[in-house]
């Protein structure tokens, strides 16, 4: 019992930064039958859903995209129908290829946002008709499964806090709902998450608000959602806190830019450090291409190509615990005969890291 707590301990003591989001790419909708129309109209309602996840955004501005888009049934991978609970209709899930979207998306100028993403962590006080709770992560009830589907729909992961113990001491339904973010960002630092969300969730006669702020870094932004669900103020508000973090993770700007770098990582003391590093690089979506260029010691030069900002893969980096920063580094490139030092526009190309 000891070591399980000890390992629990553990865990939460590792930032949890990112999270492979899964399903980006497949989507699901009503149908009333499964004829052959009913598909065809609901295989586009699914593919814009794709879109959306795949790129952070709702509204990307590009009806050409779209119109690209229009032929969907050929996008598709595969298909199934699963009946819905109490009724006559039924799900339609459909998966597309990955592949053919992204390209579809990169020729239009959309960056696509890789799986690899922040998680959220969500402090949510609730006050449904004078019942008043803090949503957890043992949370079953109706409006917990709303807002995981929600969630799910906009390609982001959230996490619920476990209101243990240790979070019953360090915070209250009253310091959530009236949003003291020092509070709140105090009980946050034991779960290592980048990005924090907390809102208040109140339901009056038939009118639902959600008023939500999102931190990180000493920014913040804040909304007010008001609808006569819980789903539709949900939805609202991940659409928009989707797009604030797709600005950072895949920026509209830097959709098509390709660049070339290095990537100098000291520590790499295995074969399988190598391969698990490598391999995480090489999984990000914005890295078109890598191969290694120097191993000396315990230092490796990687070659990549990105289609997008370096700034932007650092900022992906710096969510995960494979790679941390090294501020000093030693160079120690092999130069060929007459070369004293590295060009100053490579050295400038050239990022630091240490294996973990």
């Amino acid at each position: 019992m000891r070591l399980l707590l000890g390992f629990m301990v553990f865990l939460l003591s590792m930032p949890l930064y990112a999270v492979q989001v899964d399903g980006l790419y497949t989507a699901k909708v009503v149908v009333k039958d499964q004829s052959s129309s009913a598909r065809k109209l609901a295989i586009k309602r699914a593919l814009q859903q794709v879109v959306h996840k795949v790129s952070g955004r709702r509204d990307t501005n590009k009806a050409a995209l779209f119109e690209s888009l229009a032929n969907a049934g050929s996008y598709v991978e595969q298909f199934q129908y699963k009946k819905r609970d109490g009724g006559q209709s039924f799900w339609l899930i459909v998966r597309f290829q990955k592949a053919g979207i992204d390209q579809t998306l990169q020729q239009f100028g959309v960056p696509v946002w890789g799986a690899n993403r922040p998680s959220v962590l969500l402090w949510l006080a609730i006050d449904e008709g004078g019942r008043r709770s803090i949503a957890g992560a043992e949370s079953d009830s109706g409006l917990a499964a709303i807002l995981t589907q929600e969630v799910r729909n906009m390609g982001l992961h959230v996490t619920l806090p476990l209101l243990d113990l240790a979070d019953q001491r360090d915070i209250g339904f009253n310091d959530v709902w009236g949003g003291f973010s020092e509070q709140i960002q105090q009980a946050s630092r034991r779960y290592g998450h980048s990005q924090v969300m907390f809102g208040r969730l109140l339901k009056e006669g038939a009118t639902w608000q959600f008023d939500w702020t999102l931190m990180n870094e000493g920014q913040q932004k804040s909304r007010l959602e008001k609808s006569n669900t819980a789903r539709l103020v949900f939805r609202q508000a991940f659409a928009q806190v989707a797009e604030k973090l797709a600005d950072t993770y895949a920026p509209l700007s830097v959709a098509s830019q390709e660049n070339q770098l290095n990537i100098e990582v000291a520590d790499v003391k295995s074969l399988s450090q190598f391969v698990n590093m490598t391999s995480y690089l090489s999984s990000l979506d914005m890295v078109k291409k890598l191969s290694w260029g120097q191993l000396i010691d315990n230092k490796v030069v990687l070659n990549l190509v990105i289609r997008g900002d370096v700034a932007v893969l650092e900022e992906t980096i710096a969510l995960n615990n494979a790679l941390s920063p090294d501020s000093s580094p030693r160079n120690q490139y092999i130069l060929p005969d007459g070369m004293k030092a590295l060009p100053a526009d490579l050295m400038e190309k050239t990022l630091y890291y240490r294996a973990n």
